[in-house]
């Protein structure tokens, strides 16, 4: 799958969709493909789909389905730079798709900006997203990751991306409350019984359907508290779009409930000798320093991955070095990466 990123991030920097048809049939189908979705299958794979037969002429540029009766993801197209400036109409094209077909998950797409929305949650259609990914701006591992875990048709139909999604929204939701709660908080530490700060927006926040810890409200309130003595930066028209999006650029609350969904799934699995991160951890010991292509390879010929280009072998990775089990030097095929226990 990362070879596949890399090469359509070339293609957008070398301008090589000009269209909308472009983006959907040599980008955005490359992708779903490698995925794990038969574009072979219209059953499962179904272009200009009649969302609405009844009502209207709209079509869902790509519909992907699990079964016949049900749809897991509509997808919208855009040229490329298309999706600059207003996105309210796309989301309410989106919306309408939804109504009496509701899928799992609905992005919008330019080729180059991804949009995420889980439709099944209730609100506002622009407070359903949940991610938004720039495949020439972002991480290239974390792209290979976040498709995996919520765009391969494995992890939607065992009910993983699902989950996940449902923990993501929640988080951005939390972060809202916390910012909508801590003007009445401040005035509640000035009124009877007198309640520590934390604890008045622990509190407020309760009431809006989140449960804060101590630890997260004292480290929001610093980092509010800082953000009110610098000032706010002078910020470009891209920065001041992630303000008016916190769900894209919100910063991050210290403790591991803010992590991805899908680290701490994968680091739960190093408990078990047989999982995916065991092996590879264990074989990285064995080795002391590996490259990146050679683990890959060694994962489909010993570990049992199916294909070098799994992003379950990147995010097991990602674990391994968050935690501090691996470190890496490098980038691309030949980056090393080293045991802790190794030395030169």
């Amino acid at each position: 799958m990362k070879e596949i990123l890399l090469d359509i991030r070339k293609k957008l920097i070398d301008n090589a969709y000009v269209n909308e048809e472009h983006v959907r049939m040599s980008l955005v189908a490359r992708v779903i493909k490698q995925l794990g979705w038969d574009l072979w299958n219209p059953r499962e794979v179904n272009a200009e789909f009649a969302a609405v037969p009844h009502e209207d002429q709209s079509r869902v540029d790509v519909a992907l389905f699990l079964n016949t009766f049900s749809p897991s993801v509509f997808i919208e197209v855009k040229a490329v730079g298309k999706l600059g400036g207003n996105i309210a109409p796309v989301e309410r094209q989106l919306r309408d798709y939804n109504r009496n077909n509701t899928a799992l998950f609905s992005i919008i797409t330019d080729g180059r900006q991804w949009r995420f929305y889980y439709s099944q949650t209730g609100g506002e259609f622009s407070q359903k997203c949940f991610k938004i990914m720039d495949l020439l701006e972002d991480d290239i591992d974390d792209i290979e990751m976040f498709f995996d875990a919520f765009l391969s048709k494995s992890e939607i139909s065992t009910g993983n991306a699902k989950r996940d999604a449902e923990n993501y929204l929640r988080l951005n939701q939390k972060q809202r409350a916390m910012e909508n709660a801590l003007p009445k908080a401040r005035r509640l530490v000035l009124e009877p019984p007198f309640p520590s700060l934390p604890h008045a927006l622990i509190q407020l926040t309760k009431e809006a359907g989140f449960s804060v810890t101590i630890e997260e409200a004292s480290e929001f309130i610093r980092k509010s508290s800082i953000e009110v003595e610098v000032g706010p930066k002078p910020v470009s028209e891209e920065q001041g779009k992630y303000q008016r999006e916190p769900w894209k650029g919100a910063p991050p609350i210290k403790g591991p409930q803010k992590e991805p969904s899908y680290i701490i799934r994968y680091r739960a699995q190093l408990n078990n000798p047989g999982s995916l991160p065991s092996k590879m951890n264990k074989y990285i010991e064995d080795s002391g320093v590996v490259t990146w292509g050679d683990l890959r390879r060694a994962c489909v010929e010993k570990l049992g991955c199916k294909s070098e280009t799994s992003g379950s072998i990147g995010a097991s990775l990602r674990v391994l070095e968050i935690d501090e089990l691996v470190r890496i030097e490098g980038k691309g095929d030949n980056k090393r990466i080293f045991s802790v226990s190794f030395r030169k």
